[in-house]
């Protein structure tokens, strides 16, 4: 169980999204296969589920916003996410954490929130 009402919150809206009928994920392997009805979210392999953090974080605050209700302190959820090691992080010279590691995806590179897809199902198997 998940102590920090806006990390549980967070993490429940991101599941909502992804299990919605307008949104969706690609495998790392079809990367090429967009389909132009929905809104792409970000891709997944057997281990991880890269989240393209702009469109989750707008999704996220969108449903706050509807509800009346502040944005998200998004460094903290990821310091959170992190603790429950539920992301994938990157440490770089200085010591910093990185919360969102590059990710090469065809022959592009980008920053991704990089969900434990194990911990993450796991989460909500755990929540019914």
């Amino acid at each position: 169980m998940i102590a920090d009402n806006e990390t549980c919150c967070f993490l429940h809206i991101v599941k909502n999204v992804l299990s919605s009928d307008g949104y969706y994920l690609l495998p790392v392997k079809d990367y090429g296969d967009i389909q132009p009805d929905k809104v792409f979210m970000g891709y997944y392999d057997e281990k991880y589920i890269y989240l393209v953090p702009k469109r989750i974080i707008y999704c996220c605050n969108a449903a706050l916003e509807f509800n009346g209700l502040e944005p998200f302190n998004m460094k903290h959820i990821l310091e959170n996410l992190f603790a429950l090691d539920l992301i994938k992080v990157h440490w770089i010279l200085s010591k910093e954490v990185r919360y969102r590691p590059q990710k090469r995806v065809g022959k592009t590179k980008f920053r991704y929130i990089t969900l434990k897809r194990e911990g993450f199902e796991k989460l909500f198997k755990t929540c019914k």
